[in-house]
């Protein structure tokens, strides 16, 4: 029976989702011992955190809107500059590298503190302060996301044989008749992951905001330890809220690769039928290291004791592991 090229093996998929757990128990561990240091002497008050979450919640807000409005925004100015990059014509490829360049070389803050700048010289339309601080970190991100994304879109583009538009010119259809019913379809299925990737970048780079007084998640976080709140209880509170709002989005990352996965294009799918157990364990796999090198090195050990000279050993265990080896990589 033809095994199921559909579908990943079962035995790998367990593995993996055991090395995630195991991962994030390692995370959560570490936390824990670092909030237990720093709140060794005095508990950590969960009471104060339940009480104070809820003035979170107006900034948690205005950080979700700016970052949708923003990714969004970027994302049509980002499709149309990656698009540019892609043309033969040296003027609009020129034009889309010189903004491409310019945002991605330079730090998201310092073009924070340039649009603040600009805006406190050049008020358009006497804008109250505080629409006019929204205003400036809003097109901060949006200007500096449209840079990533336009990368990202260039990539996807890219991706795609030339040799397809060839076939598609030949049957009939136009430049943009096989743009819209070839290159696109493909390209959308290549850069859905990095896009939603992008996402959680912008939403973690919004707590810079809180630099111009923009009333986010994190400049309402640092208000309650300025009105004499516990901070590690406040930074804590803004942690997990950053987290719950994080971890969805990764997972939905893994999915979407999944979903969107192309058949035939990047790493290929493992074949090895369901149930079949491979010679490569969790060690080998993460760590690089050679489980029957291991062996046979305790098995040299065990039968010639005391007779190893110090090169021999080091020789004996350079052969653990395997710098020239590829990782296996899993594409579901």
């Amino acid at each position: 029976m033809e095994p199921d090229t559909e579908r990943p093996p079962l035995r790998p998929r367990v593995e993996q989702l055991g090395e995630k757990l195991g991962a994030i128990l390692i995370v959560v561990i570490v936390f824990a011992a670092f909030i237990f240091l720093l709140t060794k002497d005095k508990g950590l008050d969960v009471a104060y955190m339940g009480a104070k979450w809820p003035s979170l919640v107006p900034g948690l807000l205005v950080t979700v809107q700016v970052t949708v409005g923003s990714y969004f925004l970027g994302m049509l100015i980002g499709s149309a500059f990656g698009w540019m990059r892609t043309l033969r014509y040296r003027i609009p490829r020129t034009i889309a590298t010189v903004w491409v360049e310019s945002f991605r070389g330079t730090p998201l803050f310092v073009q924070l503190l340039l649009l603040l700048g600009l805006f406190s010289y050049y008020n358009p339309g006497n804008l109250p302060t505080e629409l006019r601080l929204l205003l400036t970190g809003f097109l901060a991100l949006m200007l500096n996301t449209s840079a990533y994304q336009a990368e990202i879109f260039r990539a996807g583009l890219q991706s795609v044989a030339g040799g397809q538009v060839e076939a598609a010119k030949s049957i009939g259809l136009t430049y943009w008749g096989a743009m819209r019913s070839v290159i696109f379809p493909q390209a959308i299925r290549v850069v859905v992951p990095p896009l939603t990737n992008e996402f959680i970048s912008i939403l973690k780079a919004s707590s810079l905001l809180f630099y111009i007084a923009i009333h986010e998640l994190t400049y309402d976080a640092r208000l309650l330890t300025f009105a004499g709140g516990k901070i590690v209880e406040v930074y804590v509170m803004l942690s997990i809220t950053y987290l719950a709002l994080t971890l969805p989005l990764s997972k939905t990352v893994a999915v979407l690769e999944r979903r969107f996965r192309i058949p035939g294009l990047g790493v290929q799918q493992e074949t090895a039928p369901r149930g079949a157990r491979t010679d490569k364990g969790v060690a080998s796999r993460v760590l690089g290291v050679d489980a029957a090198a291991i062996r046979q090195l305790a098995a040299k050990f065990t039968s010639a004791r005391g007779r190893r000279t110090d090169a021999t050993l080091l020789g004996a265990v350079g052969g653990i592991f395997l710098p020239d080896a590829k990782m296996p990589r899993r594409p579901w």
